[in-house]
């Protein structure tokens, strides 16, 4: 059912799986996790959908090139659109968990016309999110970040640990056998290339959204607060939508596996003009 493929960004090689024929949909995993961690999601959906998962650089069988300056935003945007290139797509619906949220939202701002539909799960718009690690308010639940860029945390890394949260154990064993192929401070480089290690600045002007973009959060996420979902839609300039899971977590594509899929599906099935449609006349 599900094929492995290899992409190239600049003599960095991409794993990627696939499966399915039909309208493309890319899924973008974040940290700890991997490629097949959208296992539910591209089961279901390949039947009507190309479905594309890659392992993010540094994640599973995907290069981890060194320094983190290779981590960097625009470094993984270009990644994206690798598997796009090696799969012949000039355009596709993103759905990104965690860092891969984070990366949809990049790659919707810097190249609008390959976003047909944006889905984030658990990632909120990077300027948001950037004020919440700003927000002392916060500092209880976003301490983990500054933790996971202190020098010497990537040996600390423990496996256990990082699949704690997964109780199916195939799925577990599957991340378990990814993460031992991955690289720590390939993983670890995410935060450093990303986040501002002093004082956190707030971004300036960023292009408008112009996919019709599903944002959906857990209420219980303990890395991510739900504060930060805030002001959501004065960054796309299309229909929005901002779905609170009540008690999820921060890995509903796991634990709200069939809800997040029938969301996704019906988010990607309407037709642009749909939304177009919504727009014009605010119904």
């Amino acid at each position: 059912m599900f094929e492995s493929r290899i992409a190239t960004n600049g003599g960095v090689k991409l794993h990627y799986t696939t499966a399915g024929s039909g309208p493309p949909i890319v899924f973008l995993h974040g940290f700890p996790d991997h490629g097949m961690g959208w296992r539910r999601q591209l089961e279901t959906l390949s039947s009507r959908y190309r479905v594309l998962a890659p392992d993010l650089r540094g994640f599973g069988r995907s290069d981890a090139p060194p320094g983190f300056a290779s981590y960097a935003l625009p470094n993984l945007v270009e990644d994206v659109l690798a598997v796009l290139a090696a799969e012949g797509l000039t355009q596709a619906s993103v759905v990104g968990h965690d860092w891969g949220g984070m990366i949809a939202w990049w790659l919707a701002m810097r190249v609008p016309q390959v976003v047909r539909h944006l889905v984030l799960l658990a990632a909120p718009h990077p300027r948001n999110y950037l004020r919440a690690l700003a927000d002392p308010a916060n500092a209880g639940t976003t301490a983990y970040v500054r933790r996971l860029q202190e020098p010497g945390t990537a040996a600390a890394l423990r496996l256990e640990e990082l699949t704690a949260w997964i109780a199916d154990g195939p799925d577990k064993q599957a991340l378990e056998d990814s993460l031992r192929r991955s690289d720590p401070e390939a993983m670890l480089g995410y935060y450093r290339a990303n986040i501002p290690l002093g004082r956190v600045p707030d971004i300036g002007p960023l292009p408008l959204v112009r996919a019709p973009t599903l944002v959906m959060f857990g209420t219980e996420d303990p890395y991510v607060p739900a504060s930060a979902f805030d002001g959501t839609f004065r960054e796309v300039d299309n229909v929005t939508a901002v779905v609170a899971l009540p008690g999820a977590g921060h890995f509903i594509h796991y634990h709200q596996a069939a809800f997040v899929t029938q969301q996704i599906e019906a988010w990607v099935a309407r037709p642009l003009s749909a939304y177009r449609h919504l727009t014009q006349t605010g119904s």
